[in-house]
């Protein structure tokens, strides 16, 4: 009956991408998405930073009545943004057109972004008296599949059929009643809906009031007690990236399994206090449950402090051998976040046990166009944590004390940006058996030299201990990665948009030095109803330890960040195609061609032969 009922699920959310639509306002920023990603996740692929992203969109907030501490929430918005968005709304009163900022100091970038992210405005056709004009549906549905034939599928490995199948639905009543649910089926697994995501959350039945049942994520302070699984990296934005935007109880609606609560949250917010409690509990386990609760209560005295306390307890239990056991592990932590004029102070003391783990950082605005970010972080080895991600350059938030300053400089001739993050492990590492450090240093400029073209370099260095086998003995050695990326982006004319980069990577450690070049010309072509996206690669590197990565424009929801090594050639096709109105379909289809091996990846997942091509389609719609 259950597989059934699965069948059926799949089938409505097929068929009925053929009669609706939807407005969504994804379809029409893609280009500003891939520079958001790709600037924000330097080696990681993890579809769950678009998630985030998405969700921002999907919930805007007002950008003339929200005040500095909601501003500083958003992504990528900083304490000098921030104060000049407010400047100009008391200067000259209501903001009415994006556009209007321009004569401030803010990038035309980061004007893009709150477009995304906020509005300024509700007309009246998004406020509506009838209940069932209020109700909006959104569905989207994807299927992927890669055309070569792995050898776990050969063997018997793998159970189910190589595609990837994702269904998701959203519905929202008068932004008071939200619903989600997802299913997700990864290559080699039997059903389509193996994971299975759902919530239901109400917001401000009564004022302030938000209840969330079912899956949900809970994200407090920077990170170090408590998160979600939406953890950017340290990127070329040097002074936004080492600051989290905790959003406190959020649904989830993600494909990852992992890093989610499941149970029930409720959270209220007033002028001066906030208060939050949840309780989460997982049963899918044949050899041990979980459960986790917590409590949340902020203190806002001023509109410019904020003091917050947490307590979260996690608790496992283990059944062996008709025995039980609980671990249990239990957080106290103390968040603040201080604005004053262009200065915003936040940090977090996290104790666990008798450890407690800290970060603190300071962002400043000198002369309206020199934003300057320091840091500096503590987390002891025996500080041990679940849904902790601090800041650092582990996600582990154990073992690591690190010092990070960052400049971004708004010129008249370009934006710099530029940091150094210090960082060292006390004692040992899963990789090395010692104590060990590193640092890095990121500089980029960009700038528009002539209209409708803008370039872009940066140069990234990183010194960091390793441990290698020479001579049959283990030896620690320093390791130095450099690289070099060069970037055109010309617009001919309103359809038609040209990339071009070129990328350098050298690598030096003991008694060896490798490179690595990739060069890719990018074309966007939209038309229209049709948006069509192309891209060639080619690549050469010494071996995978001079490996490089290189963020794609993919199907919305989707992040490819592929790592390109050894030599080939990889081309891509995206067509995005809007029939009419708010009906979207997207298609895309990817080679990768490596002509000096006789296949490609290991184990399980090798392919015999020396092509790896991948086509994926997605509908979404809503009604």
């Amino acid at each position: 009956m259950a597989s059934k009922s699965k069948i059926f699920l799949l089938i409505f959310l097929t068929f009925s991408q053929i009669f609706f639509a939807q407005n969504d306002s994804l379809h029409n920023i893609d280009f500003l998405l891939e520079n958001i990603l790709e600037d924000a996740t330097i080696e990681n692929e993890d579809s769950q930073l678009y998630d985030i992203i998405e969700q921002y969109i999907e919930n805007p907030i007002d950008l003339n009545s929200s005040d500095l501490t909601e501003l500083l929430k958003l992504p990528f918005i900083d304490i000098e943004t921030a104060n000049q968005i407010i400047g100009y709304r008391e200067k000259n009163g209501v903001i009415f057109s994006y556009s209007e900022l321009l004569s401030t100091k803010i990038p035309e970038k980061t004007i893009k972004i709150l477009q995304a992210f906020t509005y300024l405005k509700k007309t009246e056709n998004d406020v509506n008296s009838s209940f069932w004009q209020n109700i909006d549906i959104d569905l989207r549905s994807r299927f992927s599949q890669n055309i070569q034939t792995a050898e776990g599928y050969k063997n018997g490995f793998y159970d189910g059929p190589p595609s990837k199948i994702y269904n998701r639905m959203l519905i929202n009543v008068n932004e008071t009643y939200q619903f989600g649910l997802l299913t997700d089926k990864d290559a080699g697994e039997k059903t389509i809906a193996d994971f299975t995501a759902y919530y239901f959350q109400v917001n401000n039945l009564i004022k302030g009031l938000k209840f969330i049942g079912g899956f949900y994520t809970m994200e407090f302070g920077q990170g170090l007690a408590l998160w979600s699984p939406y953890s950017f990296a340290k990127s070329s934005d040097a002074t936004n990236s080492v600051i989290k935007r905790a959003r406190g109880i959020s649904p989830y609606a993600s494909s990852g399994e992992y890093l989610y609560l499941k149970g029930a949250a409720v959270q209220y917010c007033s002028k001066y206090f906030d208060f939050s409690t949840f309780y989460s509990i997982d049963k899918n386990y044949s050899d041990f449950n979980k459960s986790n609760y917590g409590l949340i209560f902020s203190l806002l005295p001023t509109d410019y402090f904020k003091i917050s306390t947490l307590f979260f307890n996690e608790n496992k239990a283990i059944s062996q051998n008709s025995q039980s056991n609980n671990l249990q592990k239990q957080y106290i932590s103390l968040n603040y976040e201080l604005t004053f004029n262009n200065l915003f102070l936040t940090g977090e003391f996290a104790a666990y046990k008798k450890t407690v783990a800290s970060i603190n950082t300071l962002q400043i605005s000198l002369l309206r166009s020199i934003l300057v970010a320091a840091s500096i972080r503590n987390y002891p080895q025996n500080y041990q944590t679940t849904f902790g991600q601090g800041f650092g350059e582990t996600k582990n938030t154990n073992n690591e004390f690190g010092i990070y300053l960052g400049l971004k400089w708004n010129t008249e001739i370009g934006i710099i940006n530029f940091y150094l993050d210090q960082f060292k492990f006390p004692n040992s590492t899963a990789s090395i058996p010692l104590p060990n450090s590193g640092n890095e240093l990121s500089f980029s400029y960009e700038f528009t030299p002539f209209p409708k073209t803008d370039f872009y370099f940066r140069y990234f260095s990183e010194n960091k201990e390793i441990l290698e086998v020479f001579d049959n003995e283990n030896i620690i050695q320093n390791r130095k990665t450099e690289k070099l990326r060069f970037e055109l982006n010309y617009a001919i004319n309103k359809s038609i948009q040209l990339k071009s980069r070129v990328e350098l990577l050298y690598l030096n450690q003991l008694n060896s030095f490798e490179k690595g070049i990739l060069l890719f010309e990018d074309v966007k072509l939209k038309l229209d109803k049709i948006t069509i996206y192309g891209r060639l690669i080619f690549f050469q590197t010494d071996s995978f330890n001079s490996r490089i990565y290189e963020f794609e424009n993919d199907i919305s929801g989707i992040m490819t960040n592929p790592a390109l090594y050894n030599s080939g050639i990889k081309w891509y096709f995206l067509v995005k195609y809007n029939p009419f109105k708010n009906l979207y379909f997207s298609a895309k289809y990817s080679e990768l061609y490596k002509p000096n091996e006789t296949n490609i990846g290991t184990g399980n997942n090798q392919i015999i032969g020396n092509i790896d091509n991948k086509f994926s389609l997605q509908v979404d719609f809503s009604f």
